[in-house]
């Protein structure tokens, strides 16, 4: 009876550590997506949502864009700061500080 590696054959069997970590990090460079240009109308769309949810309290999903990925946050806002450009949005009992900048939409749920 014949016993050989199997698959193991067919990997390199020398990778420094160095190379490992360059090609982890090509591969998550190539899943890296581009941020999307908004226009003044999706300003426009943004503010007053996070305005009637600030008012209402009315729960909202916000689309975060942050080194070259996309996060998902919701809860309801609590505070907005123009002067510093950041919300605090209450999610879960807690408070997350998300910068105007990274925000790319937002959505009433």
């Amino acid at each position: 009876m014949i016993r050989d590696r199997g698959k193991i054959k067919w990997q390199p069997a020398h990778f420094m550590p160095e190379h490992r970590a360059m090609l982890n990090r090509i591969t998550i460079d190539d899943k890296k997506q581009k941020k999307p240009q908004l226009d003044e109308h999706e300003f426009e769309e943004i503010g007053y949502i996070v305005m009637e949810s600030l008012k209402c309290t009315i729960p909202i999903k916000v689309t975060i864009w942050k080194d070259g990925f996309f996060m998902f946050r919701t809860g309801i806002v609590d505070k907005v700061d123009l002067l510093m450009k950041y919300l605090l949005l209450e999610s879960n009992g807690e408070l997350l500080r998300i910068s105007i900048h990274e925000i790319t939409a937002v959505e009433r749920l």
